[in-house]
Protein backbone atom coordinates (compact mmCIF):
# COMPACT_ATOMS: atom_id res chain seq x y z
CA UNK A 1 0.00 0.00 0.00
CA UNK A 2 2.87 2.52 0.71
CA UNK A 3 4.00 2.67 -2.92
CA UNK A 4 0.30 2.97 -4.10
CA UNK A 5 0.34 6.06 -1.99
CA UNK A 6 3.61 7.42 -3.32
CA UNK A 7 2.36 7.16 -6.44
CA UNK A 8 -0.76 9.09 -6.13
CA UNK A 9 0.69 11.67 -3.78
CA UNK A 10 3.65 12.30 -6.34
CA UNK A 11 1.19 12.29 -9.23
CA UNK A 12 -1.07 14.80 -7.82
CA UNK A 13 1.78 17.37 -6.20
CA UNK A 14 2.99 17.42 -10.23
CA UNK A 15 -0.40 17.53 -11.18
CA UNK A 16 -1.32 20.33 -9.04
CA UNK A 17 1.69 22.22 -9.31
CA UNK A 18 0.49 23.06 -12.68
CA UNK A 19 -2.35 25.17 -11.36
CA UNK A 20 -0.03 27.36 -9.87
CA UNK A 21 2.65 27.65 -12.46
CA UNK A 22 -0.41 28.67 -14.88
CA UNK A 23 -1.66 31.62 -12.84
CA UNK A 24 2.24 32.92 -13.65
CA UNK A 25 1.05 32.55 -17.24
CA UNK A 26 -2.40 33.43 -17.67
CA UNK A 27 -1.53 37.15 -16.04
CA UNK A 28 -0.16 37.54 -19.57
CA UNK A 29 -1.68 34.84 -21.80
CA UNK A 30 -5.20 34.16 -22.68
CA UNK A 31 -6.00 30.86 -21.53
CA UNK A 32 -6.72 29.34 -24.44
CA UNK A 33 -3.68 30.73 -26.00
CA UNK A 34 -1.43 28.98 -23.49
CA UNK A 35 -3.08 25.90 -23.91
CA UNK A 36 -2.58 25.52 -27.16
CA UNK A 37 1.37 26.84 -26.94
CA UNK A 38 1.44 24.38 -24.05
CA UNK A 39 0.30 21.30 -25.58
CA UNK A 40 1.63 21.98 -29.32
CA UNK A 41 5.29 22.25 -27.62
CA UNK A 42 4.60 18.81 -25.32
CA UNK A 43 3.80 16.97 -28.74
CA UNK A 44 7.15 18.99 -30.29
CA UNK A 45 9.34 17.33 -27.35
CA UNK A 46 8.32 14.12 -27.98
CA UNK A 47 8.38 13.61 -31.61
CA UNK A 48 12.10 12.83 -31.38
CA UNK A 49 11.28 9.97 -29.16
CA UNK A 50 8.41 8.75 -31.32
CA UNK A 51 10.58 9.20 -34.46
CA UNK A 52 13.38 6.44 -32.53
CA UNK A 53 10.61 4.04 -32.18
CA UNK A 54 10.02 3.74 -35.94
CA UNK A 55 6.32 3.47 -37.80
CA UNK A 56 4.69 2.31 -34.87
CA UNK A 57 3.53 6.00 -33.66
CA UNK A 58 1.87 5.89 -37.35
CA UNK A 59 -0.47 3.31 -37.05
CA UNK A 60 -4.29 4.05 -37.85
CA UNK A 61 -5.04 2.68 -34.44
CA UNK A 62 -2.67 4.63 -32.44
CA UNK A 63 -3.00 7.86 -34.10
CA UNK A 64 -7.09 7.27 -33.73
CA UNK A 65 -7.07 6.74 -30.43
CA UNK A 66 -4.42 9.23 -29.09
CA UNK A 67 -6.90 11.72 -31.23
CA UNK A 68 -9.88 10.98 -29.16
CA UNK A 69 -8.12 11.39 -25.85
CA UNK A 70 -6.21 14.77 -27.21
CA UNK A 71 -9.94 15.94 -28.08
CA UNK A 72 -11.04 14.78 -24.98
CA UNK A 73 -8.64 15.02 -22.21
CA UNK A 74 -7.26 18.13 -23.58
CA UNK A 75 -8.70 20.16 -25.89
CA UNK A 76 -12.21 19.73 -24.02
CA UNK A 77 -11.31 19.01 -20.52
CA UNK A 78 -8.50 21.73 -20.14
CA UNK A 79 -9.76 24.22 -22.58
CA UNK A 80 -13.21 24.53 -20.91
CA UNK A 81 -11.95 24.24 -17.37
CA UNK A 82 -9.66 26.96 -17.92
CA UNK A 83 -12.92 29.21 -19.81
CA UNK A 84 -15.02 28.52 -16.76
CA UNK A 85 -11.78 30.29 -14.58
CA UNK A 86 -12.90 33.82 -15.50
CA UNK A 87 -16.45 33.57 -14.48
CA UNK A 88 -16.26 30.48 -11.59
CA UNK A 89 -14.35 31.27 -8.87
CA UNK A 90 -11.17 28.52 -8.30
CA UNK A 91 -12.65 26.60 -5.48
CA UNK A 92 -15.85 26.26 -6.50
CA UNK A 93 -14.40 24.95 -10.00
CA UNK A 94 -11.94 22.56 -8.17
CA UNK A 95 -15.42 21.12 -6.01
CA UNK A 96 -16.57 20.37 -9.56
CA UNK A 97 -13.66 18.80 -10.81
CA UNK A 98 -12.83 16.63 -8.18
CA UNK A 99 -16.36 14.84 -8.60
CA UNK A 100 -14.92 13.69 -11.86
CA UNK A 101 -14.18 9.85 -10.06
CA UNK A 102 -18.06 9.71 -9.51
CA UNK A 103 -18.19 9.73 -12.95
CA UNK A 104 -15.64 8.45 -13.80
CA UNK A 105 -16.64 4.63 -11.67
CA UNK A 106 -20.19 5.54 -13.10
CA UNK A 107 -18.65 5.20 -16.80
CA UNK A 108 -16.91 2.38 -16.03
CA UNK A 109 -19.88 0.42 -14.68
CA UNK A 110 -21.80 1.49 -17.57
CA UNK A 111 -18.88 -0.01 -20.29
CA UNK A 112 -18.48 -3.51 -17.93
CA UNK A 113 -15.13 -2.21 -17.75
CA UNK A 114 -15.58 -2.23 -13.34
CA UNK A 115 -18.16 -2.70 -10.56
CA UNK A 116 -19.44 -0.36 -8.19
CA UNK A 117 -19.84 -1.37 -4.51
CA UNK A 118 -21.19 0.68 -1.82
CA UNK A 119 -17.96 0.49 -0.17
CA UNK A 120 -16.19 2.54 -2.88
CA UNK A 121 -19.10 5.04 -3.47
CA UNK A 122 -19.26 5.51 0.04
CA UNK A 123 -15.29 6.44 -0.02
CA UNK A 124 -15.92 8.74 -3.30
CA UNK A 125 -18.33 10.55 -1.10
CA UNK A 126 -16.26 11.06 1.53
CA UNK A 127 -13.36 12.27 -0.68
CA UNK A 128 -15.89 14.59 -2.14
CA UNK A 129 -17.03 16.02 1.10
CA UNK A 130 -13.24 16.71 2.09
CA UNK A 131 -12.51 18.07 -1.20
CA UNK A 132 -15.41 20.67 -0.29
CA UNK A 133 -13.63 21.09 3.07
CA UNK A 134 -10.20 21.63 1.47
CA UNK A 135 -11.49 23.91 -1.56
CA UNK A 136 -14.59 26.28 -1.06
CA UNK A 137 -13.90 26.96 3.24
CA UNK A 138 -11.11 29.88 3.05
CA UNK A 139 -8.80 31.10 6.13
CA UNK A 140 -10.33 33.98 7.74
CA UNK A 141 -12.96 34.54 4.99
CA UNK A 142 -16.22 31.91 5.49
CA UNK A 143 -17.48 30.24 2.51
CA UNK A 144 -15.95 31.84 -0.74
CA UNK A 145 -18.72 31.53 -2.90
CA UNK A 146 -20.17 34.68 -3.63
CA UNK A 147 -23.70 35.04 -4.19
CA UNK A 148 -22.83 37.22 -7.32
CA UNK A 149 -21.15 35.19 -8.85
CA UNK A 150 -24.28 32.13 -8.18
CA UNK A 151 -26.73 34.63 -11.06
CA UNK A 152 -26.04 35.72 -14.51
CA UNK A 153 -25.93 34.04 -17.87
CA UNK A 154 -22.04 34.50 -18.14
CA UNK A 155 -21.89 32.95 -14.36
CA UNK A 156 -24.09 29.79 -15.39
CA UNK A 157 -22.07 29.92 -18.58
CA UNK A 158 -18.99 29.28 -16.39
CA UNK A 159 -20.40 26.22 -14.41
CA UNK A 160 -21.96 24.29 -17.67
CA UNK A 161 -18.30 24.21 -19.01
CA UNK A 162 -16.98 23.42 -15.72
CA UNK A 163 -19.38 20.73 -15.77
CA UNK A 164 -18.77 19.69 -19.30
CA UNK A 165 -15.09 19.93 -18.64
CA UNK A 166 -15.54 17.19 -16.13
CA UNK A 167 -17.44 14.70 -17.84
CA UNK A 168 -15.31 14.89 -20.80
CA UNK A 169 -12.69 14.06 -18.35
CA UNK A 170 -14.17 11.19 -17.27
CA UNK A 171 -15.19 9.75 -20.26
CA UNK A 172 -11.49 10.14 -21.32
CA UNK A 173 -10.70 8.15 -18.31
CA UNK A 174 -12.82 5.21 -19.46
CA UNK A 175 -12.17 5.47 -22.98
CA UNK A 176 -8.15 5.44 -21.83
CA UNK A 177 -8.59 2.24 -19.72
CA UNK A 178 -10.97 1.03 -22.21
CA UNK A 179 -8.57 0.68 -25.54
CA UNK A 180 -4.76 0.94 -23.67
CA UNK A 181 -4.41 -2.22 -24.43
CA UNK A 182 -0.90 -2.62 -26.83
CA UNK A 183 -0.59 1.64 -27.23
CA UNK A 184 2.73 3.29 -25.98
CA UNK A 185 2.34 5.79 -23.46
CA UNK A 186 4.74 7.87 -25.61
CA UNK A 187 2.55 7.66 -28.74
CA UNK A 188 -0.13 8.21 -26.72
CA UNK A 189 0.90 10.93 -25.58
CA UNK A 190 2.40 12.38 -28.88
CA UNK A 191 -1.44 12.35 -30.65
CA UNK A 192 -2.83 13.49 -27.63
CA UNK A 193 -0.60 16.56 -27.19
CA UNK A 194 -0.37 17.51 -31.27
CA UNK A 195 -4.42 17.13 -31.31
CA UNK A 196 -4.89 18.77 -28.78
CA UNK A 197 -3.00 21.67 -29.62
CA UNK A 198 -4.58 21.55 -33.31
CA UNK A 199 -8.11 21.62 -32.04
CA UNK A 200 -7.38 24.52 -29.53
CA UNK A 201 -5.17 27.13 -32.53
CA UNK A 202 -8.16 27.65 -34.20
CA UNK A 203 -9.93 29.02 -30.99
CA UNK A 204 -6.91 31.00 -29.64
CA UNK A 205 -6.44 32.51 -33.18
CA UNK A 206 -10.30 33.67 -32.24
CA UNK A 207 -9.56 34.85 -28.80
CA UNK A 208 -6.29 36.88 -29.66
CA UNK A 209 -5.95 37.66 -32.90
CA UNK A 210 -3.52 40.41 -32.50
CA UNK A 211 0.06 39.23 -32.57
CA UNK A 212 0.85 41.61 -29.63
CA UNK A 213 -1.32 39.04 -27.26
CA UNK A 214 0.66 36.17 -28.65
CA UNK A 215 4.21 38.08 -27.61
CA UNK A 216 3.92 38.01 -24.03
CA UNK A 217 5.04 34.25 -24.24
CA UNK A 218 8.41 35.60 -25.15
CA UNK A 219 8.13 37.28 -21.67
CA UNK A 220 11.16 35.11 -19.29
CA UNK A 221 8.59 34.55 -16.62
CA UNK A 222 6.12 33.18 -18.68
CA UNK A 223 8.24 31.52 -21.23
CA UNK A 224 9.44 29.43 -17.81
CA UNK A 225 6.32 29.13 -16.85
CA UNK A 226 5.03 27.27 -20.68
CA UNK A 227 8.14 25.16 -20.47
CA UNK A 228 7.23 23.97 -17.25
CA UNK A 229 3.97 23.14 -18.50
CA UNK A 230 4.86 21.50 -21.52
CA UNK A 231 7.72 19.27 -20.55
CA UNK A 232 7.06 18.65 -16.70
CA UNK A 233 2.91 18.54 -16.72
CA UNK A 234 2.16 17.09 -20.48
CA UNK A 235 4.85 15.26 -20.79
CA UNK A 236 5.65 13.58 -17.22
CA UNK A 237 2.53 14.15 -15.68
CA UNK A 238 0.35 12.79 -18.63
CA UNK A 239 3.49 9.28 -18.54
CA UNK A 240 1.87 8.89 -15.20
CA UNK A 241 -1.22 9.67 -15.50
CA UNK A 242 -1.31 6.58 -17.85
CA UNK A 243 0.59 4.68 -16.04
CA UNK A 244 -2.02 5.05 -13.30
CA UNK A 245 -4.96 4.19 -15.39
CA UNK A 246 -2.81 0.78 -16.77
CA UNK A 247 -1.95 0.10 -13.44
CA UNK A 248 -5.21 0.43 -11.58
CA UNK A 249 -8.31 0.83 -13.57
CA UNK A 250 -10.03 4.31 -14.12
CA UNK A 251 -12.02 4.64 -11.62
CA UNK A 252 -8.68 4.27 -8.86
CA UNK A 253 -6.47 5.92 -11.16
CA UNK A 254 -9.43 8.85 -10.99
CA UNK A 255 -9.53 9.21 -7.41
CA UNK A 256 -5.61 10.13 -7.15
CA UNK A 257 -7.07 13.82 -8.66
CA UNK A 258 -8.99 13.60 -5.42
CA UNK A 259 -6.02 14.42 -3.84
CA UNK A 260 -5.41 17.77 -5.93
CA UNK A 261 -7.15 20.32 -3.70
CA UNK A 262 -5.26 19.32 -0.41
CA UNK A 263 -1.97 19.07 -3.23
CA UNK A 264 -2.21 22.87 -4.00
CA UNK A 265 -3.58 23.88 -0.22
CA UNK A 266 0.48 22.71 0.88
CA UNK A 267 1.80 23.80 -2.49
CA UNK A 268 0.14 27.29 -1.71
CA UNK A 269 1.28 27.88 1.40
CA UNK A 270 4.93 26.28 0.76
CA UNK A 271 5.20 28.78 -2.61
CA UNK A 272 2.87 31.52 -1.89
CA UNK A 273 2.68 31.17 1.48
CA UNK A 274 -1.17 30.55 1.83
CA UNK A 275 -2.53 30.06 5.63
CA UNK A 276 -4.13 27.16 6.57
CA UNK A 277 -7.72 26.58 7.77
CA UNK A 278 -8.61 24.15 10.19
CA UNK A 279 -11.62 22.88 8.56
CA UNK A 280 -8.84 22.70 5.42
CA UNK A 281 -7.29 20.16 8.00
CA UNK A 282 -10.65 18.29 8.24
CA UNK A 283 -11.23 17.87 5.00
CA UNK A 284 -7.57 16.61 4.26
CA UNK A 285 -8.25 14.17 7.27
CA UNK A 286 -11.73 13.23 4.78
CA UNK A 287 -9.90 12.78 2.02
CA UNK A 288 -7.46 10.11 3.20
CA UNK A 289 -9.90 8.39 4.73
CA UNK A 290 -12.09 8.47 1.85
CA UNK A 291 -9.27 6.90 -0.46
CA UNK A 292 -8.34 4.23 2.11
CA UNK A 293 -12.36 3.04 1.89
CA UNK A 294 -12.35 3.58 -1.81
CA UNK A 295 -9.00 2.44 -2.97
CA UNK A 296 -6.15 1.27 -0.37
CA UNK A 297 -8.81 -1.29 1.17
CA UNK A 298 -9.73 -2.18 -1.19
CA UNK A 299 -6.63 -2.95 -3.09
CA UNK A 300 -5.52 -4.69 0.28
CA UNK A 301 -8.43 -6.87 0.50
CA UNK A 302 -8.07 -7.76 -2.85
CA UNK A 303 -4.42 -8.94 -2.01
CA UNK A 304 -5.15 -10.90 0.90
CA UNK A 305 -7.83 -12.77 -1.27
CA UNK A 306 -5.70 -13.44 -3.91
CA UNK A 307 -2.89 -14.67 -1.11
CA UNK A 308 -5.43 -17.00 0.53
CA UNK A 309 -6.71 -18.54 -2.74
CA UNK A 310 -2.64 -19.09 -3.48
CA UNK A 311 -2.48 -20.45 -0.23
CA UNK A 312 -5.19 -22.86 -0.10
CA UNK A 313 -4.26 -24.78 -3.80
CA UNK A 314 -0.72 -25.05 -2.96
CA UNK A 315 -1.97 -26.91 0.36
CA UNK A 316 -4.19 -29.42 -1.97
CA UNK A 317 -1.82 -30.12 -4.58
Amino acid sequence: MGRILVLFAGFSLVWSSAFIVGKVAIADLDPIVLLAIRFLLGALCLLPFVLRRGQVFLQIPVMRFGAIAGVLNNALYLGLSFLALQTVPAPVLVVIISCAPLLTSAFAVVSGQETLNAQRLAGFAICVAGVACVAIWQPGSGINMPLAVMSGISAWAGYAMAIGGTVAFAVGTVYLRGRSTGASPMDVNFWQSLVGGLVLMPVALFRAPELAQWQAALHLQTLMAILYLAVVITLGAMFMWLYLIKRFGASKAAAAHLINPLSGLILSAAILGNDIAAIQIVGAVLIGFGLYIAVFRTATRHKSVVSKGAASCRATS
